[in-house]
């Protein structure tokens, strides 16, 4: 492949158009999410001397990203080679130095509590890098929503900021989009939720998707699942296993409250099959809780592994449950894992 055409990559300028206060940018890897949003906090910073705040989940993922964060605009020589991009390491907070003048900072959200009293007053942009989770060695934070709009409230205090949630499509199902009740664009690349508040971003490159199919690693993940994920940008950890509509024959067995949401546990009156879905009889009495959180004077705490929800891990064994989209099953999902190991 000769040189590649710098046109094919992501460029976040259409979403700063929108003015939103939230960004879910999610595309296939490679696509320049990270390298462009780079590329424009310091843009930013050097016309109108907005400031920047790069955040991570995790200090540990802090100490591997923030010494690499300007190499990727080096390689590519961006601004010159005289141009100085450096990155000041402490013990408290890193810092992004553009030109020799502080333009950014790195936190980790897991310790961002510690930063309350420090002034980011001249902080317009926050990068959430990676903010969707693969299942493996890391996990989300308890209520991590709260403490993004939290560290937001910190940074914003009054002023108007935007945060960019910058992931792969890993699974629909994550916290920020359910704690917002937001979902993915199928039938285009923008949408905005909340009084235009939030902007979600599903990125459709088919430039970039082009050129990637053509090379060997293309050629080599096609028709894989690996490939959708990659190129495609479908979403690698969602199948459409055991998502089905709701037969109309169905009865509201009972209502449970799954971290703060609440589902009808339906059953078919002919073939026996459970149900879940959002939508319950309000005139139910029978609501229950699976965790001291959730559970108020409106509900019954229950435990999953004796109660009646083992029915459904049972009916689910044999493949006898339905859930009405990807949140609902994985929202039941956390809940049965613990039963069924």
């Amino acid at each position: 492949m000769g040189k590649v055409d710098n046109s094919i990559f992501w460029n976040p300028e259409k979403c700063v158009s929108y003015g939103a206060m939230l960004n879910f940018c999610i595309g296939e890897r490679g696509v320049g999410k990270s390298f462009a949003m780079t590329k424009f906090v310091i843009d930013d910073f050097l016309r109108h001397g907005n400031e920047f705040v790069y955040l991570r989940r995790y200090k540990t993922e802090l100490e591997t990203s923030v010494p690499k964060f300007f190499d990727a605009i080096r390689n590519e020589n961006v601004y010159g080679e005289d141009f100085e991009l450096k990155v000041k390491k402490s013990s408290k907070m890193s810092v992004f130095e553009v030109d020799g003048r502080t333009a950014g900072y790195a936190v980790a959200l897991s310790t961002s509590n510690v930063l309350k009293s420090t002034s980011f007053a001249k902080v317009k942009t926050i990068i959430f890098d990676e903010f969707i989770i693969d299942r493996g060695a890391y996990h989300y934070l308890t209520n991590e929503v709260e403490k993004m709009l939290d560290i937001i409230e910190t940074i914003g205090r009054l002023r108007d900021v935007r945060v960019f949630f910058l992931g792969n499509a890993i699974s629909i199902s994550n916290p920020y989009f359910n704690y917002f009740d937001i979902f993915v664009p199928k039938d285009c690349e923008y949408r905005t939720f909340k009084d235009g508040t939030i902007l979600v971003n599903y990125i459709k490159n088919e430039k970039y998707r082009e050129v990637k199919r053509q090379t060997k690693f293309g050629r080599l993940i096609a028709g894989t699942e690996y490939g959708d994920y990659s190129i495609e940008n479908k979403f690698l950890r969602d199948s459409s296993s055991f998502i089905e509509k709701r037969h109309e024959d169905a009865i509201n067995w009972n209502v449970i409250d799954l971290f703060g949401k609440k589902y009808g546990i339906w059953i078919g009156n002919k073939s026996g099959m459970i149900y879940v879905e959002s939508r319950y009889d309000p005139k139910n009495r029978r609501v229950y809780s699976t965790d001291e959180y959730h559970h108020d004077e409106n509900t019954m705490l229950i435990c999953a592994r004796k109660d009646w929800f083992k029915i459904v891990a049972e009916n689910f064994k044999v493949g006898n449950v339905r859930f009405e989209n990807q949140r609902c099953k994985e929202d039941c999902m956390k809940i049965l894992r613990k039963i069924l190991i």
